[in-house]
């Protein structure tokens, strides 16, 4: 079964590829949004660890979930540090279970009904501050936390990424993230097997790992944490591929950046990433305090259920299945995180239009809803 699934998903995969500010309160400071290019995903050759990192959970304590998912690390320098980073670790859900939802909102979308739409591509999301540790070759891990507005590590780090000697593809080779209470992340060297599967008898155990290193390579994917607004802008949804379900707009009005969450009566919580998703509702102001990661700020003191659920947490824009560029079909789709700083698997996501760009710069209408299946 896993072989017959594998075939799907390289079929499908080969197939893809062708040319084809005005804050309520006064206390609070909006940042807004910079228009940036996204993050560079090639590593630079000066000694910055900068860039996307593939790598693989190996939890033998974990209970729930699985004990050897794939794991992306990405990395962002600190503008005016030295060697420290902003980091996003993002671990991925079961790679088979997203391939034929993915194919069909892709390449037959009547299919979507049949395979069911795409609302679940994580398991667990969390923010970080690294900076160098005592050891040569170590960086500690700070989660970073929501306070008065601010994007802040915190005080004592939670991991350790230690760095290997061992020469291999990129400058994580070999290296490993410790201190999780199940286990390291493992980044390989890509020198311990011929090719992604090894034998073809290692086909029967491919690993997640293999598998999403396999996805990234045939549909000449990348992976990427984003940044600029002018392709960020538009409408969102509940599900990859659900196109009449719009559940968030995020748009500009006099020269603020803002969103608006639209509940609906027609979009139930189970086609959400995280069904607390289905009762935010409200407008809000978004501000930068650190680059390419965005606050919801309430546009009116009201304090409801939404903005206690909202306000503390941390947005990132992940395209995690990256296929903006010609070759790999030209499709941009950004999913929109907003991850709780103190519960990595207490994350909402949710899924850019596929028509996003034609939606920029048009303000939702004051009575706007969601559509209906």
């Amino acid at each position: 079964m896993k072989i017959r699934s594998l075939i799907v998903l390289s079929v499908f995969l080969m197939s893809c590829t062708g040319p084809n500010q005005t804050p309520t309160d006064a206390n609070t400071k909006v940042y807004p949004p910079q228009n940036r290019q996204p993050s560079s995903t090639v590593i630079i050759d000066d000694g910055s660890l900068a860039g996307t990192y593939l790598g693989e959970g190996q939890f033998s304590k974990r209970t729930v979930g699985m004990k050897r998912p794939a794991v992306r690390l990405y990395l962002d320098r600190v503008e005016g540090e030295v060697d420290s980073y902003y980091g996003v670790v993002f671990e991925y859900d079961k790679m088979l279970a997203m391939t034929l939802p993915y194919l069909s909102s892709q390449k037959a979308p009547v299919l979507n009904k049949v395979f069911g739409y795409l609302d679940k591509i994580g398991t667990r999301i969390s923010a970080f501050k690294v900076v160098p540790g005592a050891k040569p070759g170590s960086y500690h891990m700070h989660n970073l936390e929501v306070h008065d507005g601010q994007i802040v590590p915190a005080a004592r780090h939670t991991l350790v990424l230690n760095l290997s000697p061992t020469k291999g593809i990129h400058k994580l080779s070999g290296a490993t993230i410790a201190g999780l209470k199940d286990g390291n992340i493992v980044f390989p060297t890509g020198q311990d097997k011929k090719g992604f599967f090894g034998s073809i008898g290692d086909l029967v155990t491919v690993s997640e790992l293999e598998l999403a290193a396999t996805t990234y390579k045939l549909g000449k994917l990348k992976s990427t944490w984003r940044g600029n607004w002018a392709d960020l802008q538009g409408s969102y949804l509940s599900e990859y591929g659900r196109v009449t379900d719009g559940v968030l707009e995020l748009y500009q009005q006099n020269g603020q950046y803002k969103a608006k969450f639209i509940k609906t009566n027609t979009t139930q919580a189970k086609h959400f990433t995280n069904p607390k998703s289905a009762a935010i509702e409200g407008d809000y102001f978004i501000s930068e305090p650190i680059p390419k990661m965005y606050l919801l700020v309430p546009t009116q003191r009201a304090r409801t259920a939404s903005d206690r659920e909202m306000v503390g947490r941390i947005g990132l824009m992940l395209d995690i299945f990256d296929a903006s560029a010609p070759e790999a079909g030209g499709h941009m789709v950004t999913e929109l995180a907003y991850t709780n700083p103190h519960d990595p698997e207490d994350f909402m996501m949710y899924y850019e239009h596929p028509e996003h760009k034609a939606n920029v710069g048009v303000e939702p209408a004051k009575n706007a809803t969601g559509g209906g299946r």
